[in-house]
């Protein structure tokens, strides 16, 4: 848990109330002091802590609860959604999102061979890690930056470099080690995360996915469900009603138009499937 001093001296020196792009590269915080939830947010290969608070993040039909014992490890682009129920002026909730450098995490094992054998291997997949305590402490020294921006150069990469170390000899940290060993399970399917990101509202087959990665249909439907907690149909529909959801509520498209935009051809299956997945029909999303 996060001491209390470390939560004041924080408070102080961040904005209130909304999400902060942190001068430290990578890294963003978020702050409220009133329930809200979030809708068509691309979260990318990060670790997210929650400084304060709790979160519940829904993947799919999948939902997880976060707290500042356990924190969120994303290992390649996924499409999510979540709420924070739980919150006052009092007691806040603040999250810390540091995006994942795959290639300082890579010239970190080529150096040091050793540390790299002690990346026990295991599953790839999205998951709760625990919270120890000499990563909280490096991610503390990490947030405090912020009272002295001047450090925030010199400092800031070394101290990554001292998370990346805590989070590779950790008891999962095999799940870092394949983010950035080419030729991994988890390479390969940020290959296809990637395709559908930039081909969403075409139609995508299986096959060529796996093709795209160099791995047999099934073995490609197995690992891109285990990594990204959705099917590969279960994602393209869902980076689909992300785009909409952001077109309709930020650009103020109709609902039809959104529709055919993101590569539906029936707006009222739009429709049915938007509410299914927000839990609202669309033309509420304006106000959400």
């Amino acid at each position: 848990m996060f001491s209390a001093d470390t939560l004041k001296r924080l408070l102080k020196v961040i904005p209130h109330n909304q999400l902060y792009l942190s001068p430290i590269d990578g890294l963003l915080l978020r702050h409220a002091d009133r329930p809200f939830s979030y809708e068509g947010v691309i979260q990318e290969p990060s670790i997210c802590i929650v400084l304060s608070g709790e979160r519940e993040v829904q993947l799919g039909e999948q939902c997880y609860r976060f707290d500042n014992h356990y924190f969120m490890f994303c290992p390649v682009n996924v499409p999510m959604r979540g709420e924070i129920r739980q919150v006052a002026p009092k007691e806040p909730f603040i999250v810390m999102s540091m995006k994942i450098d795959t290639q300082a995490v890579g010239k970190i094992l080529l150096e040091h061979p050793s540390l790299a054998a002690q990346a026990v291997q295991g599953d790839e997949g999205f998951s709760q890690w625990c919270l120890d305590e000499a990563l909280k402490n490096a991610v503390e020294r990490l947030l405090l930056l912020h009272e002295t921006p001047s450090d925030i150069p010199f400092l800031a990469p070394l101290i990554r470099q001292e998370i990346y170390y805590r989070l590779l000899t950790g008891g999962q940290g095999g799940k870092l080690k394949a983010m950035a060993s080419i030729g991994s399970h988890t390479q390969k399917i940020a290959q296809a995360t990637d395709y559908l990101q930039q081909h969403f509202a075409e139609a995508v087959t299986v096959e060529e996915l796996a093709d795209l990665c160099g791995m047999s249909v099934s073995g490609f439907h197995s690992h891109f469900k285990k990594i990204t907690s959705l099917s590969p149909l279960q994602y393209q529909k869902s980076l689909r009603l992300t785009e909409a959801h952001r077109l309709i509520a930020q650009e103020s498209r109709n609902i039809a138009e959104a529709a055919y935009q993101v590569g539906y051809e029936s707006p009222s299956q739009f429709s049915r499937e938007y509410k299914r997945y927000f839990g609202h029909a669309p033309k509420e999303a304006r106000a959400t």
